[in-house]
């Protein structure tokens, strides 16, 4: 409710321009008092003597002001001076704030401090790996090298039927399903009678003992793949440590249905049997359709797939995974072609995917080139 009074105010005015004490006096003016509310920080303040409206303009009590601020009030009557200061609790208070904002930033510099620390851990953690992946490779492979040696030296020779096959070549190599592959290469034609009138148990007994001395090295499983002096595959094997077991996978018998060395439309029905799809990551990519070209040092390998290279199914891709999927297509033709490998990934338009070369004398693989967008 407005309510309206006539009273007597003794207004003091002090100029600025005026030098010395101004007399006082005083006059009738009309106040319009309200209920009138004044919020602090949307807080509402407190008032022992109410706020009023005179002129347009609301006055209020300095001394409620003050003590609502929290400021000490010293009036110089004698001056006519009122002297504001901030009192110890208000001083207190803001010290109070000041230090919890320095503990603020010190939690907040020792974080990034500890974030900094724990990046250069992740990259000292990387370079390990890469560098103990070096390692271990370099490891292998001159373990692989002893053993080769070894074998030459203790399996170069095989007395079978009055007749000695002569093996004056090994090469070890380590699978992407962590099988050792041993390639051992004869002095003999596959056709000739050196291999066609062996004792065939006789024979399996000395790749048993091959793989048996392979085992002593490397606990895993092991396949033997036998090569004639021109370099056809003669025989497969393949040896399961954990039942010391030997397998017969192929040996060649001279029969025409039994030649698979230069049959490449035969390799080519295997891949799209075998190498069908590719499960990763949750999703399943299709290759329908091989196709293999022979040249004088490499076999080309065309594979399309039913997938846009733009799909997420390619762009999702685990990389590593994918990668052992072609290492076990380039580990299916060496077996039958002692020769470097070329691989095209093409997708449903037969846009260029992917790229991998296999290196035959190294056998390493190398992806040359990823679609990305």
């Amino acid at each position: 409710m407005k309510k309206k009074f006539i009273t007597t105010l003794v207004l003091i005015f002090i100029f600025s321009t005026i030098i010395g004490t101004s007399a006082g006096y005083s006059e009738k003016i009309t106040a319009w008092f309200y209920d009138i509310k004044i919020n602090l920080d949307s807080k509402p303040l407190g008032f022992y003597s109410r706020p009023f409206i005179y002129n347009g303009q609301v006055y209020v009590s300095i001394n409620d002001i003050a003590s609502n601020m929290g400021f000490g009030i010293q009036w110089d009557d004698k001056n006519k001076v009122m002297n504001l200061s901030s009192n110890d609790n208000n001083r207190f208070s803001i010290n109070t704030l000041q230090h919890e904002l320095d503990q603020k930033n010190l939690e907040i510099a020792n974080l990034k401090f500890q974030l900094s620390q724990k990046k250069v851990e992740l990259d000292i953690l990387r370079n390990n790996k890469v560098s103990n992946s070096s390692s271990s490779s370099s490891s292998s492979s001159s373990q692989f090298h002893d053993l080769e040696k070894l074998l030459e030296d203790d399996f170069d020779q095989h007395r079978n039927n009055s007749r000695t096959l002569e093996f004056n070549n090994y090469e070890l190599s380590e699978l992407s399903n962590d099988s050792v592959r041993v390639k051992m290469y004869g002095n003999f034609e596959r056709t000739s009678r050196y291999w066609k009138d062996r004792d065939k148990s006789d024979f399996e007994d000395f790749i048993e003992d091959i793989c048996e001395e392979v085992d002593e090295h490397f606990s895993d499983d092991i396949e033997v793949i036998v090569y004639d002096e021109d370099s056809k595959r003669t025989a497969e094997y393949t040896y399961d440590v954990s039942k010391d077991d030997l397998t017969e996978e192929y040996v060649y018998d001279g029969s025409s249905s039994n030649d698979d060395d230069e049959d490449l439309d035969d390799l080519e029905k295997l891949l799209e049997d075998d190498y069908k799809s590719h499960k990763n990551d949750g999703g399943t990519m299709y290759f329908s359709d091989y196709e293999l070209s022979e040249y004088s040092s490499e076999i080309s390998v065309k594979m399309y797939g039913d997938f846009d290279r733009t799909d997420d199914e390619w762009k999702d891709r685990d990389k590593k995974k994918f990668r052992n999927f072609i290492d076990n297509i380039c580990s299916e033709i060496d077996k039958k072609y002692n020769k470097d490998i070329n691989i095209y990934v093409k997708d449903k338009d037969k846009d260029r995917t992917a790229d991998y070369t296999y290196d035959d004398s190294a056998n390493e693989i190398k992806n040359s080139y990823d679609y990305e967008y």
